[in-house]
């Protein structure tokens, strides 16, 4: 993510997330109000550092929260969009200035910006709750339907299909089942065509995608099925075989919208 490496990629701590059991839920119950990425990048340098990992804000923002950061506290290092303009350059002729237009862009950099909350003290009291989650919510914040589950392989455990999912009645883990489809849908993956999930699944980098979500929302949530994932990535993720740091964000990034879609108004505030 750096030109110096100075911090882990994406993929890297997505790799570390999977083969360390508690590590998501860990970051998601200190963090969650934050990306998966940053949440995790934030957890390491709680681990290394040996700070308690807790509420994460920025110095102003314990300041408005009436705390203080104590005197010689190094802040965390996250990522975060910084938005800029970029001058539209032509080979037609020099335009008036008041006639010049310019195109706004974003880029992501580190900053060492935020505090966790052993990093300050103060009187006032704090705590974080931590949001539960609804399915149905879920769904229907995200615009997904159940569809009728009508597969006769036996070893179907459910399908995605344009903004539908089923899940077989009989399927092992449902709930895991339901979060890696939704996945499907949320990452853009049942645009054009069906997707039937097989209790042994190929190697495919959308299957192993949908399944990194549903191990994240489960891992976060304390769910079964965290384990039965985690196998699976294990194995897709042997040897040279690494999940892209541009699939990584895509996991982390649709992780978040599950997870936030099936918690409260208040929560998602």
């Amino acid at each position: 993510m750096t030109n110096t490496q100075e911090h882990a990629t994406w993929g890297e701590l997505l790799h570390s997330a999977v083969h360390t059991p508690g590590k998501i839920l860990a970051a998601y119950t200190a963090f969650h109000n934050y990306s998966f990425g940053n949440a995790l990048l934030a957890l390491e340098q709680c681990i290394s550092r040996k700070i308690e990992p807790g509420p994460l804000n920025s110095y102003k923002g314990w300041l408005a929260l009436k705390r203080q950061v104590r005197k010689g506290e190094k802040g965390l290092c996250l990522c975060m969009p910084v938005t800029y303009k970029k001058r539209l350059t032509s080979d037609a002729p020099a335009e008036p200035a008041e006639e010049r237009h310019d195109e706004m862009r974003q880029c992501f950099v580190f900053r060492n910006c935020w505090f966790v909350l052993a990093q300050t003290e103060g009187e006032t009291h704090y705590e974080q709750a931590i949001p539960g989650f609804d399915l149905d919510a879920a769904l229907q914040t995200l615009n997904i339907t159940r569809t009728p589950f009508d597969e006769i392989n036996g070893n179907v455990q459910g399908f995605a299909h344009q903004r539908g999912i089923a899940v077989s009645p009989i399927a092992q883990l449902p709930l895991k089942t339901a979060l890696h489809e939704i996945a499907h849908v949320v990452l853009g993956h049942t645009t054009s065509q069906r997707f039937v999930d097989l209790e042994h699944m190929d190697r495919n980098i959308r299957e192993v995608e949908a399944e990194s979500v549903a191990f994240i929302c489960c891992e976060s949530l304390g769910l079964p099925g965290a384990e039965a994932a985690r196998g699976y990535i294990q194995h897709w993720l042997r040897g040279a075989k690494e999940i892209p740091n541009q699939s990584a964000a895509r996991i982390f990034s649709a992780a978040q919208t599950i997870l936030r879609a099936g918690s409260s108004k208040e929560d998602r505030q």
